[in-house]
């Protein structure tokens, strides 16, 4: 017999063996970077144009809600917190795994969302329901709308990616928003109160509806810790301008 001979069966044993690692259970199979890009502009346009629906809905809202529950069409909660979930949206849709896009499809999902609800509410207002606003406050809430969208883009991305109290207090600084904004609403605008409470119990339900056991901790003293931060710098804000005014 020649040698060649056991040499077949040895080939196709490797070649076999070869076929089974690439196909081994628990080992994601790599797409090509283009249909990543592919998907991640397709679901970034998606949640775009929601938000710019969104942002339409919250203006006309305005007229439509009662006194009351007006904080709920036009307050910083529904721009903070809407982004957010359609940022999370995103990076459920698009495959992430060994593809490095996670942060830079976070931050450009929670850019555009916000930048499309500044769209959408300027938009309707000016098309529809002729409400007058200054270019100024345009520009003033697009610029602000940079730095939450990034913050919301990152928040988002924790979110989806770590576990335990990392996540706890990613979410908690979400939730600190609608505390803030229901704490304001009670106590400088008592005639808005059921929408300020609204806002409060919204917060309680992301606290306590969305954290894991082991997330909650961090999430509450997070929330407690940003609540706190912010009302002080409201604080020594509204000192300043009135020293200013004087």
């Amino acid at each position: 017999m020649s040698a060649a001979a056991p040499a077949a069966p040895l080939r196709r044993a490797a070649r076999a063996a070869r076929a089974g690692r690439l196909s081994r259970p628990g080992r994601p199979e790599r797409r090509p970077a283009s249909a990543v890009t592919a998907h991640a502009v397709a679901a970034t346009t998606a949640a775009t144009a929601a938000a710019v629906m969104l942002g339409a809905a919250t203006e006309a809202a305005q007229g439509a809600l009662p006194t009351a529950w007006g904080p709920l069409a036009n307050s910083v909660t529904a721009w903070v917190l809407l982004p957010a979930a359609l940022t999370t949206a995103v990076l459920a849709a698009v495959p992430r795994r060994g593809t490095g896009t996670g942060l830079p499809l976070a931050l450009a999902a929670g850019l555009a969302t916000t930048q499309g609800l500044v769209a959408g509410y300027y938009g309707w207002a000016a098309l529809v329901s002729g409400t007058p606003h200054a270019w100024s406050s345009v520009v003033l809430w697009a610029a602000a709308g940079l730095v939450s969208g990034a913050l919301v883009g990152a928040v988002a991305l924790v979110r989806a990616t770590e576990r335990g109290a990392v996540r706890g207090a990613a979410t908690g600084l979400l939730a600190a928003v609608p505390l803030a904004d229901g704490g304001r609403t009670v106590l400088l605008f008592p005639w808005q109160a059921a929408g300020g409470w609204a806002f409060a119990a919204l917060a309680v339900v992301v606290l306590l509806g969305v954290l894991r056991r082991g997330e909650r901790a961090a999430g509450w003293m997070t929330a407690a810790a940003a609540l706190a931060a912010g009302a002080g710098a409201f604080a020594v804000l509204d000192a300043a301008v009135r020293l200013a005014t004087l």
